[in-house]
């Protein structure tokens, strides 16, 4: 036997040590943030109820659950419905139910499980089941000794659920007697403007039938000030005389005087009675396919709209240069244009929200970059992709991930979602523990891929180690295990490249989110196969074949030349903005109201803009397939084609 040397005893550690290296550098080098993230700030009511005034309910609702967690009973209990409400308004009823079910309110009083039935109706509404949400508030009101809070609420939602049966006037009676049940004049006066949103949406026939009908002496009060009101809104001093006359004859009734002076006067941010309507589009220009779209959809919902009364609609062309838009408005403006959407495109907009009065309510088709006077009636409805990237960090985190890595091309579109996601990331308390671009003009994603999965750092220590022992070593590489899910911004073609590279690294069990980009409109599933499991969010209109979708589609469509031509979306925006004018005030009011539309689930923000709850799909097999299922329901939509496009305001 010959002896060791005293060489190799050193060799065989040294080749232990950097096969250790080896094995474990597919990790990437701890950072303290990665590793031992900071622990998040005690969580206060008030960042709660800020993150829900601004409209961000999935951060609020993170808020309560940390304010749980730090409570003793009963305070926990509150905390988590209070968490579960901010989920119902961020439409969130997976998760919201969820949280719902887990929540102990053994050993608590009554008005705990009194609020867990009426969290469980809203949700019923939620998932297009009104006749559930009536059947469970009906439970809910059988619990004693409820205070008055609580059957407040009880009214408030049967009303949202009575609307959504079209039954208005049952609603109009439940908001009558919530007002028996609530003594804040601010709430009041609310409560009255929520009643009045509903009788605004309906047509003469309708308010005289029922006043012929009704033995209520306050809802035959209110009809006729809603018919009063109808008949007097071509000017605002023969409605201030009717309202005073109004009032002359019905003594004693319930309707305040700060509501009543909002009927003669709109308050800022409600839209009056609109018999005039013009869409300004830029029809000869680059983006004329896209505004054709938009006008197509439009129309198409004016041509289906079957009420007499309905407004007339001008279309006027804003042409290529968004310096005209200016001249346009204020033209539309003087030839008594009651309600203007448009126009469409970030320029022309900002030209609009910075260079002109908005002396007419404007329903803009892109989000301005400024914020808005909000003593102006200016609302903002688009397909801004930020809102995209802004829910899919919401429903990654909804999901139970923590920690994202991104993958974005190098353009300016690549960065906007980028720099929207990782802001939505980090305010929910994510983690960013990698982030890479890539070139658009590539066919092979395999080096950006690597640098993602730490995989090309993996590889170039093993070259340096295989130097440093002189001999090759077996070696295969993993891919990084602090990664929850990608976030890829993308776009079909790109897709079909970069997803495959993922499961080649041995990264096809993280999940990956993208936005609806990666969706032609067209289902290929040859072609598509490639991104099975890739999750994303996109609008009803382009994922629902069955229910009022269809119907709608069937209605709709007919004659329209470009249908699944890739300006579906555009479309559908058209659709909507027709459609969501009636609702406008409603969605104004401060109950977190919400349009169920072609596009989306629609509620109104700060500074006007209207917020998209999508639905969520996976490519299966090649085809998209519904995650969230119970948008099906034909009573989610509200678009109505007999009901005129804006009634008065209040």
């Amino acid at each position: 036997m010959k002896p060791i040397s005293r060489r190799a005893p050193c060799v065989f550690f040294l080749l232990a040590a950097l096969l250790a290296l080896a094995a474990c550098e597919t990790r990437p080098p701890l950072r303290p943030e990665v590793a031992k993230p900071e622990p998040p700030a005690a969580a206060t009511v008030k960042t709660a109820e800020l993150a829900e005034q601004a409209g961000e309910f999935v951060l609020a609702a993170r808020e309560y659950e940390a304010l749980a967690k730090q409570a003793m009973p009963p305070q926990r209990q509150h905390y988590a419905l209070k968490a579960v409400e901010s989920l119902i308004k961020a439409g969130q009823a997976r998760e919201a139910r969820e949280q719902l079910r887990g929540i102990d309110l053994a050993r608590l009083d009554s008005a705990f499980q009194a609020r867990k039935q009426i969290l469980e109706a809203q949700l019923a509404a939620l998932e297009g089941r009104p006749d559930e949400t009536l059947r469970l508030l009906t439970q809910a009101e059988k619990t004693p000794n409820l205070n008055p809070a609580l059957i407040a609420e009880i009214y408030r939602v049967r009303a949202l659920a009575e609307v959504t049966l079209d039954r208005p006037f049952s609603a109009v009676k439940s908001l009558i007697a919530r007002e028996k049940v609530i003594v804040a004049r601010e709430d009041v006066t609310r409560n009255q403007q929520e009643l009045w949103q509903i009788l605004a949406t309906l047509s003469r026939t309708q308010l005289d039938q029922e006043l012929k009908a009704t033995r209520d002496a306050a809802l035959a009060g209110w009809l006729d000030l809603a018919i009063a009101a109808l008949e007097n809104a071509g000017s605002r001093a023969a409605l201030a005389n009717a309202i005073d006359g109004w009032r002359k004859s019905h003594i004693g009734h319930p309707a305040s005087d700060d509501f009543l002076k909002s009927v003669a006067r709109p308050r800022p941010g409600q839209i009056g009675r609109v018999d005039r309507i013009t869409l300004l589009l830029p029809l000869t220009s680059e983006y004329a396919q896209a505004a054709a779209a938009v006008r197509d959809g439009f129309l198409a919902m004016d041509t289906a709209n079957r009420n007499p009364d309905k407004p007339k609609v001008s279309v006027v062309d804003t042409g290529a240069d968004p310096a005209r838009i200016l001249a346009a408005y204020e033209t539309a403006v003087k030839d008594g244009a009651q309600l203007i959407v448009g126009p469409l495109g970030l320029e022309a907009v900002d030209n609009i929200v910075r260079k002109t009065g908005l002396e007419v309510p404007t329903l803009l088709l892109s989000h301005a970059t400024d914020d808005i006077d909000a003593s102006k009636t200016v609302f903002q409805f688009g397909l801004p992709p930020e809102q995209e990237a802004t829910q899919v960090a919401e429903r990654a985190w909804l999901d139970g991930h923590r920690q994202a890595a991104v993958l974005y091309p190098a353009s300016a579109w690549g960065r906007r979602m980028q720099t929207a996601f990782v802001g939505a990331w980090q305010r929910l308390g994510g983690i960013v523990v990698a982030e890479q671009d890539y070139l658009l003009d590539q066919s092979d994603y395999t080096d950006p891929v690597k640098r993602l999965l730490n995989i090309a750092q993996s590889e170039a220590r093993k070259d340096r180690i295989e130097s440093v022992v002189k001999m090759k070593l077996k070696f295969e590489a993993r891919p990084r295990e602090d990664i929850n899910f990608i976030f890829l911004a993308t776009d079909p073609r790109h897709a079909r490249l970069i997803k495959p590279q993922l499961s080649y690294h041995r990264a096809s069990r993280v999940p990956v989110y993208t936005t609806s980009h990666v969706f032609t409109g067209r289902g290929d599933p040859n072609l598509d196969t490639d991104l099975d499991g890739i999750l994303f969010p996109d609008m009803p209109w382009m994922l629902v074949g069955d229910g009022r979708v269809a119907e709608l589609r069937k209605l709709l469509q007919p004659g329209w030349p470009h249908a699944h031509s890739g300006l579906d979306r555009l479309f559908a925006l058209g659709v909507d903005a027709y459609a969501v004018i009636p609702h406008l005030n409603r969605l104004s009011s401060e109950n977190a109201v919400r349009f169920g539309g072609v596009t989306s689930g629609l509620s109104l923000g700060r500074g006007g803009r209207l917020h998209r709850q999508l639905l969520w799909a996976q490519f299966r097999k090649g085809v998209p397939v519904l995650v969230d299922t119970f948008f099906r329901h034909k009573g989610q939509f509200d678009i109505d084609t007999d009901a005129p496009a804006a009634r008065p305001g209040g």
